[in-house]
């Protein structure tokens, strides 16, 4: 199976370069898009190994990843992974969201593990999980997670519809899964380090976006309410599961 993944990244020249070599010990292509960095970002990434587009100016996270995507479709592979230039998420760690997909999911969504989180960031991750969760009539651990595997003909089906500019695009996305029906799994990760970043603010235009967004028939509110009962009970086995040192893994569609 080739394995593309994709890299949006902002002014992020002290991680990019081995964040790249470690995605390249997994993949056949490491897309890295700089979005308007004032520093070194793009000159790093690609003496790391990576393949860089870029913008001119920033035009965030959901500009990017399209570019980012359209950019990836030219080449040869079966699945793409999308990941932070940050550190937030660890490229060792692309072999489980892969295994997901060749067990047959289309998409597959990294769970962080928040604890180390701030209260505000954790709760407020919370209601836009519940939010988005309701919207799209799935039941995803983390809407709000960009580390992702994503299958080249689910990408090319969610695609054309994707219009977010800034950091709603992770919800769009699952609007989308829902929307079409994409099978997905979700797979625990872990969160090294905490990034700031996405503030209140954010929080609150993406619960905008996606109530903009939604389109959705009486029929999908109803699915939407029925899984909400089994994603408080993900939440709980998630708990239950970091206590025990248990491993985090569900299959869902």
């Amino acid at each position: 199976m080739r394995l593309a993944v994709l890299i949006p990244a902002h002014n992020e020249a002290k991680t990019v370069g081995e964040i790249v070599r470690e995605a390249k010990r997994h993949a056949d292509l490491v897309l890295v898009v700089d979005d308007g960095s004032t520093d070194e970002t793009g000159t790093i990434a690609r003496k790391a190994g990576a393949k860089v587009v870029r913008n001119e100016r920033n035009m965030g996270l959901g500009v990017a990843l399209r570019k980012g995507f359209r950019e990836a479709l030219k080449y040869e592979w079966d699945v793409i992974v999308t990941l932070d230039a940050d550190g937030q998420h660890d490229p060792k760690e692309i072999p489980k969201l892969v295994k997901e997909i060749e067990k047959g999911a289309e998409v597959v969504i990294g769970e962080r593990d928040l604890s180390s989180y701030p209260f505000v960031k954790r709760l407020g991750n919370f209601f836009l999980n519940i939010l988005t969760n309701f919207l799209a009539g799935t039941n995803i651990g983390d809407t709000e997670s960009g580390f992702r595997a994503l299958r080249r003909d689910a990408l090319e089906l969610m695609l054309p519809e994707m219009r977010a500019r800034h950091y709603e695009v992770a919800s769009e996305m699952i609007l989308l899964i829902g929307k079409h029906r994409l099978k997905y799994a979700n797979v625990g990760v872990s969160s090294p380090i905490y990034v700031k970043g996405v503030t209140i603010v954010d929080g609150v235009k993406n619960f905008l976006y996606i109530l903009r967004r939604r389109n959705l028939r009486t029929r999908d509110y109803v699915r939407g309410l029925l899984l909400l009962p089994k994603l408080f009970l993900r939440k709980l086995m998630r708990s239950s599961s970091k206590t025990r040192g248990h491993p985090r893994t569900c299959r869902c569609c």
